[in-house]
């Protein structure tokens, strides 16, 4: 009984952690360059099973088997597949055509990854993202700074197609985009922003878009399917504990009896 209680108890808290998933990624639909997350189960490791029921007194031991008593979290993974463009007409908004990343950095110095091109401009004239953090570009010594676009969004800034950014004021800055063999080992820092990797600085092979967006890529129509899934899971869960609290009901009646 203790065992099945456990099984119960561990079930229901794969069962939340996988309802939160959704749930979060489900809130994110409407996030530009969000990526959705999905939660890896595996079984439990199998337990040797035995009762005392051989023997013509049916007190010997008596191997049944093996079995599995549960699901067990392993990991988080995040689908990093693109999303549909959209555009804006907004043109501190950009998109990436590619697998690369913008490269942004916060003010503490700590370098993030994002798909999220829903940028604005802050105090200083910086192109910067939602967070505050400030957008950064290569200078031509391999250096890095951050995107300066200046402080009157009247006055004209472009971005090209190669990620040229060209100002009325200042030469063309380029845009620092990031690319990553393994995605799958970024580390989430909440939200469209990820750190660690082993990625490298790329030039060619992308497409930015200036007054578009990359859209999230969370599919609700799977969303909707898991939910349901999970709902019917849980209802089982529950019959099964609600088994169990009625045999436990009998069996503290019947001691009573004796």
């Amino acid at each position: 009984m203790i065992r099945g209680i456990d099984t119960l108890s561990g079930s229901f808290n794969v069962l939340t952690q996988k309802q939160r998933n959704l749930a979060s990624n489900a809130a994110n639909t409407q996030t530009p360059g969000y990526k959705a997350q999905q939660l890896v189960t595996s079984t439990t490791e199998a337990v040797d099973v035995h009762n005392y029921t051989r023997g013509v007194n049916a007190d010997r031991r008596r191997e049944i088997g093996s079995l599995v008593f549960g699901n067990q979290l392993d990991e988080a993974v995040r689908n990093f597949s693109a999303g549909g463009m959209q555009s804006t007409d907004s043109r501190t908004d950009v998109a990436v055509n590619g697998d690369a990343f913008f490269t942004v950095q916060s003010e503490a110095g700590e370098i993030f990854y994002t798909k999220n091109g829903n940028f604005s401009v802050n105090a200083d004239g910086q192109l910067v993202t939602q967070e505050g953090y400030t957008v950064l570009g290569i200078l031509e010594n391999g250096g890095t700074a951050p995107i300066t676009v200046g402080s009157d969004l009247e006055a004209s800034f472009t971005i090209d197609a190669n990620g040229f950014v060209y100002t009325n004021d200042q030469g063309p800055q380029f845009l620092y985009l990031t690319r990553f063999d393994e995605p799958e080992a970024l580390t989430s820092e909440g939200g469209t922003l990820f750190s660690g990797g082993a990625g490298e600085p790329v030039g060619v092979g992308f497409t930015i878009h200036q007054g578009q967006l990359e859209n999230s890529n969370v599919d609700m129509a799977d969303v909707m399917t898991d939910m349901l899934q999970i709902s019917r899971e849980f209802e089982a869960n529950q019959r099964v504990l609600q088994s169990m609290d009625e045999t436990l009901k009998r069996a503290t009646q019947e001691v009573g009896r004796t």
